[in-house]
């Protein structure tokens, strides 16, 4: 169940109240960030006894933290088109490489944007980059990678760009990213602004600075696991030891804690420009989770195990979220866009599946009807579905036709799965839910064709001018 003082919940109930109505309360600024590859179990405010998080951890305690969320899958095209637009996957279409988000899908940007917000995104990893049109809504869309130089000379030649995806695991963006939003915030007027921030450098490889590697690291380690070129070793090699996954860990855990103050330093960046904290919504959250061996492989895109869709969800907004909420019912990303608007006062987004936690912020003991969290992933030769319940997991390999389901009541992070006489409800149950749940799933996207073309290499080149500075 959700925790919150009596007080505080008075004051949090007023204050949401007052969000609807003729003269909504809106907030100056909205902050919304997501940190690529975040896993929650590796912070201080999910439990670490490890202080990789401490502004994180602090915006937690002064505010909302949801202990049981789940990305639409485990990797970051889809994984953002849902955040933006509060759609599952199926629904959104952004399902592999060659996709993009339509402009028919209405996006937390454009929300802000039609209410009179400021709006800017800046993006420091590949699968946001303006090709697949997640630039919609913003009005300054900020590419902060590092070889974008490299990116815009392919493109003006009209060729896929050479090792994008190696680039950028070798990127190091939280610099970038602090810089370009310091010099947005600073070139802006004054009024209300909304911010979409996207930290990368968590994210493998991991190379973050010595001074954090050090600090998570043991001295005296001498094995092979240096943080970099890790798509060589995505199965753990079999020469490998305990302490070189401990080594590999800690490594992730310092670009974590160099990520952490770079959000600490952005804050300052903010309110530096006058965005006064109490007048300031603060989302935080991630694309997808990362794996660690748990069943054998590292990294993400592989599978919907929770080590790679467990994500986590902190709210900061003083004054509209009060201090010490832990939200314990499962939530998804798609919820996220619906209850950061509902804080800010502005109406639901057209069609969107996702939900606002406001009323269980407001009255945690009030009624509460749990949706099912769906995950899905499509990978060459293998596709995968998820249906979270708060008892049960249940994930369909469509490929196969096979099954494998989870207690979550005797083993929550669904580490094992069961065999068919222990499934919590049965085979033809199961099976029913399943079926039902795609039928929703397609009647909704056939609702939502497509209505635009993806841009032609003309447009691309153009947006990538546009990003980099050279045209206005």
């Amino acid at each position: 169940m959700a925790r919150i003082h009596t007080l505080a919940l008075l004051v949090a109930a007023l204050a949401l109240t007052t969000c609807g109505g003729d003269t909504p309360s809106r907030p100056k600024t909205v902050i919304v960030i997501s940190i690529d590859s975040l896993r929650p179990d590796r912070l201080g405010c999910y439990g670490l006894d490890r202080d990789t998080s401490p502004t994180i951890d602090r915006l937690a305690s002064k505010g909302a933290r949801f202990s049981c969320v789940s990305s639409t899958t485990s990797w970051t095209l889809p994984s953002h088109a849902a955040l933006f637009t509060g759609l599952p996957d199926r629904v959104h279409r952004c399902e592999s490489d060659v996709d993009w988000l339509d402009p028919s899908r209405r996006t937390i940007a454009e929300a802000f944007a039609n209410a009179g917000y400021r709006t800017a995104g800046f993006f420091s990893g590949p699968y946001l980059h303006p090709c697949f049109k997640f630039e919609q809504g913003f009005r300054d869309y900020h590419d902060c990678t590092s070889y974008s130089q490299k990116t815009m000379t392919a493109l003006l030649e009209a060729k896929v760009p050479e090792n994008w995806m190696t680039d950028s695991h070798r990127d190091i963006t939280n610099e970038i990213v602090l810089r370009k939003v310091t010099e947005w915030l600073e070139s802006t007027p004054d009024g209300p602004r909304f911010a979409f921030i996207h930290l990368w450098d968590v994210h493998y490889d991991y190379i973050a600075p010595k001074r954090y590697r050090s600090k998570f690291t043991r001295p005296d380690y001498r094995g092979p696991v240096q943080g970099a070129d890790v798509d060589a070793v995505r199965k753990r090699p079999d020469s490998w030891t305990d302490a070189d996954v401990e080594h590999f860990i800690g490594l992730y855990d310092a670009e974590i804690r160099w990520t952490d103050d770079t959000i600490a330093r952005l804050l300052a960046a903010f309110e530096a420009a006058g965005c006064a904290p109490e007048d300031t919504v603060i989302s935080i959250t991630a694309d997808h989770g990362e794996a660690f061996y748990e069943h054998g492989t590292h990294g993400h895109r592989y599978s919907l195990d929770d080590a790679e869709v467990r994500i986590p969800w902190v709210l900061h907004a003083p004054g509209r979220v009060p201090a010490g909420v832990v939200i314990d019912r499962q939530a998804s990303l798609i919820d996220v866009a619906p209850t950061v608007m509902a804080l800010a006062g502005l109406d639901p987004l057209p069609d969107a599946w996702g939900r606002s936690f406001t009323p269980l912020i407001a009255e945690p003991n009030g009624a509460w009807r749990d949706a099912d969290v769906l995950t899905e992933l499509v990978l060459p030769g293998r596709h995968l579905f998820g249906i979270r319940t708060p008892t049960w997991k249940l994930v369909v390999n469509l490929s196969t036709g096979t099954f494998d389901v989870y207690d979550l009541v005797n083993d929550p992070d669904a580490r094992t799965a069961l065999a068919e006489d222990a499934y919590p409800i049965g085979r033809d149950a199961l099976e029913k839910r399943f079926v039902e749940t795609i039928g929703r799933l397609d009647a909704a996207r056939e609702k939502m064709p497509r209505l635009g073309e993806r841009p032609r290499m003309d447009d691309l080149t153009e947006r990538q001018l546009r990003t980099l500075g050279y045209l206005k």
